[in-house]
């Protein structure tokens, strides 16, 4: 599924540009120049693989598609983040210890499947909260890394179209005796700044953004389900995870068990 907002806000971001070119110019081919994207574009995709590891690198090129992509977390997805929760408290007043194991092989969630084995090795609650603070601290810092090099790479453009400048410059310059040969320059040199510009500021500067709050808010939910756990092995009552995980949620969109007729 798309995300609305990131779909909706490229558009909008297009719509606009294309309103004003339509506006000022029938010819709207004067905007366009393969050289200006290559310089700007290339020269901005060969700055990041030479600054970060590849890894890295790529991650933060796949973080570029993904943020188009529908977040799978929501408001309604955490409040059934809580139910689980509930209903696994539930199984484990009823079936002890084994549950914990059996829940963490039957989850398809990765930190779930996480929490709950070192749950079941008989780790005390202390050692459990330490754990999952370190995995979830390191796993947000080594992913913020995608969002720190597509705000690099937003800072590096606008520096490239100005070597795009600089080039198209010097082409002028260099065809001064014959005046009718100065546009293709001045074409290159205007482009470049251009693609620069609209590159960090409609591209990659947003798409950094909505990395880090797409990364903030699995941290989140990552908190959450380890705040569950410990109230698991702490044999907490059902209500009590109940409202103590629902305290972490906005108040209209906390999980509320259906009430029986």
């Amino acid at each position: 599924m798309i995300s609305l907002s990131s779909f909706l806000g490229i558009l909008l971001g297009i719509a606009l540009l294309a309103f004003t070119v339509h506006r000022e110019t029938d010819n709207w081919q004067i905007f366009l120049s393969t050289s200006s994207l290559l310089i700007v574009l290339g020269g901005t995709i060969t700055v990041t693989l030479i600054g970060y590891r590849a890894k890295y690198a790529w991650g933060a090129f796949l973080q570029l598609l993904k943020i188009y992509l529908h977040q799978a977390i929501t408001p309604k997805s955490l409040a059934g983040d809580v139910k689980s929760m509930v209903d696994w408290s539930r199984r484990v007043q009823v079936e002890g210890g084994m549950a914990l194991d059996a829940i963490a092989r039957s989850s398809k969630d990765e930190f779930v499947r996480y929490i709950f084995q070192l749950a079941s090795t008989g780790y005390t609650t202390d050692d459990i909260r330490t754990f999952g603070t370190t995995s979830i601290e390191e796993d947000y810092f080594r992913h913020l890394q995608e969002s720190h090099i597509l705000n690099s790479m937003g800072s590096n453009t606008p520096a490239l179209g100005l070597v795009g400048t600089l080039l198209g410059l010097i082409t002028m310059l260099s065809k001064l005796e014959d005046p009718s040969k100065l546009g293709p320059g001045l074409a290159l040199a205007l482009t470049a700044t251009l693609y620069g510009l609209l590159f960090a500021r409609f591209f990659f500067l947003p798409s950094s953004t909505k990395v880090k709050q797409t990364l903030s808010i699995e941290r989140f939910r990552q908190y959450l389900i380890l705040e569950g756990v410990v109230l698991l092995m702490e044999k907490r009552p059902t209500m009590y995870v109940q409202d103590r995980l629902n305290s972490f949620l906005d108040r209209r969109s906390q999980y509320a068990p259906p009430t029986r007729s």
